[in-house]
C-alpha cells in the first residue's frame, strides 16, 4: 500500500471553479495564527474548551452559528469569509451614502438653513431663561413668606 503525505493546507484545499477553497478548518486555524492566539485562548474568547478548538482545526466538528458569529466578530471578517472564504466584497452602496451624505449636506447646510437655527437657538435660549428667571422670583417669594428652611 503506498501511502501519500499530505500537508495541513493540501488536506482540505478545493478546487472549485479555477480557485483554490481553504476549508473552514484551516481558515479557522490560519486566523488563529495570524493573530497570534494559542487554541486555548481562542477557547477562552469564545468560551469552549481547547478540545473544541482542535476539532474545529482538524474538521472533525464545525461550531454551531452562535459560534461562527463570534469567531467572525473575533477575528474582523465575515461569515461569508470565514466559511465560504469568500474574498471581501466591496459595497457598491459605500459611494452611494457617501454621495447621499454630501447631497443631503449641501441641501440641508444653506445660508438659509443655518440662519434658521440660529434663531431657533436664540428663541430657545430666552425661553429657558424665562423659566430660571421665574423658578428665582418664585424662590424669592417663597422664601421671604416662609423664611428659610432650618
Amino acid at each position: 500500500m503506498n501511502s501519500i503525505i499530505l500537508s495541513r493546507e493540501d488536506m482540505t484545499k478545493e478546487l472549485k471553479g479555477g480557485t483554490i477553497l481553504m476549508g473552514f478548518n484551516n481558515r479557522l486555524y490560519e486566523l488563529r495564527r495570524q493573530k497570534g492566539f494559542s487554541q486555548e485562548e481562542l477557547a477562552n474568547r469564545l468560551n469552549v474548551s481547547r478540545q473544541t478548538i482542535s476539532k474545529w482545526e482538524v474538521g472533525d466538528s464545525t461550531p454551531d452559528m452562535e459560534k461562527l458569529i463570534a469567531i467572525s466578530d473575533l477575528f474582523g471578517i465575515s461569515l461569508d469569509e470565514l466559511v465560504l472564504d469568500k474574498a471581501p466584497e466591496q459595497s457598491a452602496e459605500a459611494p452611494a451614502k457617501a454621495d447621499l451624505y454630501t447631497d443631503i449636506k449641501e441641501k440641508l447646510l444653506t445660508d438659509d438653513n443655518k440662519k434658521k437655527a440660529k434663531k431657533g437657538l436664540k428663541i430657545a435660549a430666552i425661553v429657558f431663561g424665562a423659566f430660571v428667571l421665574v423658578d428665582i422670583i418664585s424662590m424669592i417669594v417663597y422664601f421671604s413668606l416662609h423664611g428659610f428652611p432650618k
